[in-house]
């Protein structure tokens, strides 16, 4: 529904002479609102914007054929929509919040979105109403119930399809960070191999017919007696990215070290490895498949062959980054 009054998060900005000369040189000598705004915005969000009529000029209504000149003010009003899941109270470690999302730190043994059971979706629910954020519930990522780490939502559908570009076109990055089951010989590797779900409906698998994924991964220790340091996670400032953000410098990092204590996982004498890793797809169960099928399954992780350890399986998100889709900066956000 068509509002006259700004609010905090809408979306205001000056068509620019650069803006409006870069369409002009690729149409005819009328620049359209809608010409500018494929310039920075996905057309799929912007047709759903346009039939709400949310997006104005010089605070009229206009159409995707508005005409438009330099200086003119865009503004675009993000829509009010009714909370999507039951608003149920719960502890959240709030890792990032800007108008656009909200990052948190998931536990382990929580479902992202669950039918039947509580799961964050609730949580954030909760905290959408309590702060007056009347908005649906958009994960822009997915984890494991025993997966921990950062987990983002989009509060607008706009932001969800700006940022799901950015993830489709690898410039919103996903680090994770894993111990796995004995030692692995490469320092890093790129592990694209093509995955389905298995027959039974619960494995995912590497099977030849499946949609290709990509799992990148640095090693950050080895372990060769087994006993994993609970300092291992907080190693997110041994894997740095460069601005370009298109591949992982990391940092010296000691990968023969002895023995340390206070252990996390203790598996008597079976050897582990600690590895950063980068997921460019994002295929369910993905490196928990990709580093079992090269016979360095997650330590915990007995769906995909690992032993027994009486713990959740040690994978945890422990960095996104991004470009702020109001002011193009390069936003970093740790777990």
């Amino acid at each position: 529904m068509a509002r006259k009054t700004h609010r905090p998060d809408d979306i205001l900005w000056p068509v620019t002479e650069s803006a409006f000369k870069a369409v002009r040189d690729t149409s005819s000598d009328i620049v359209t609102l809608g010409a500018v705004l494929d310039t920075k915005y996905p057309r799929k969000a912007m047709v759903k914007l346009f039939d709400e009529k949310l997006i104005h000029v010089n605070g009229h209504k206009a159409t995707p054929h508005t005409e438009v000149s330099i200086d003119d003010e865009i503004w675009i009003a993000m829509a009010k929509e009714k909370i999507d899941h039951e608003p149920i109270a719960m502890d959240l470690h709030i890792l990032y919040e800007d108008d656009d999302l909200l990052i948190v730190d998931k536990p382990a043994g929580v479902t992202v979105n669950s039918k039947d059971q509580v799961s964050l979706a609730n949580g954030i629910a909760y905290y959408f109403k309590e702060h007056g954020i009347k908005r649906k519930v958009r994960f822009l990522n997915r984890l494991d119930r025993d997966t921990t780490g950062c987990i983002v939502i989009a509060k607008s559908g706009l932001a969800q399809s700006l940022y799901q570009q950015q993830m489709d076109d690898n410039t919103f990055e996903k680090w994770y960070m894993a111990i796995v089951e004995g030692i692995v010989e490469s320092d890093s590797d790129s592990l694209v191999l093509p995955m389905d779900r298995s027959i039974d409906g619960i494995h995912y698998e590497v099977n030849s017919k499946g949609k290709d994924t990509r799992t990148d991964y640095t090693v950050l220790h080895r372990y060769p007696n087994g006993t994993v340091d609970n300092s291992v996670y907080n190693l997110q400032n041994t894997v740095d990215i460069p601005r370009e953000n298109v591949d992982s410098i990391l940092n010296t990092v000691d990968k023969q070290g002895g023995i340390v204590d206070n252990s996390v996982h203790n598996l008597g004498n079976q050897p582990c490895t600690a590895v950063a890793v980068r997921l460019y797809t994002g295929k369910t169960h993905q490196i928990r498949v990709a580093f079992s099928h090269i016979g360095h399954p997650l330590v915990g992780d007995t769906l995909y062959g690992a032993k027994f350890t009486g713990e959740p399986f040690a994978l945890r998100a422990m960095k996104v980054v991004f470009t702020h889709m109001r002011s193009g900066e390069r936003i970093t956000v740790q777990a």
